[in-house]
């Protein structure tokens, strides 16, 4: 699972229905997101917003459907 945001590809360690916790969080300001998840090769992908931004000392992160 991956989380793209304005050029950056984060992986999602854990995937929530209105939260992600990253592997490897960074500072972001709130924005339009995408999650893509890989199942079996056949990959979906859909647009979320970033409610709160991310931070770097917080690995999770509030996300909801944009």
């Amino acid at each position: 699972m991956h989380l793209s945001v304005n050029g950056h590809v984060l992986t999602i360690g854990h995937l929530g229905p209105d939260y992600v916790i990253l592997d490897t969080p960074i500072d972001h300001p709130p924005a339009n997101a995408e999650i893509s998840l890989s199942v079996d090769g056949k990959t979906n992908r859909w647009p979320v917003r970033l409610v709160d931004g991310l931070s770097a000392n917080c690995p999770r992160s509030r996300v909801a459907l944009d």
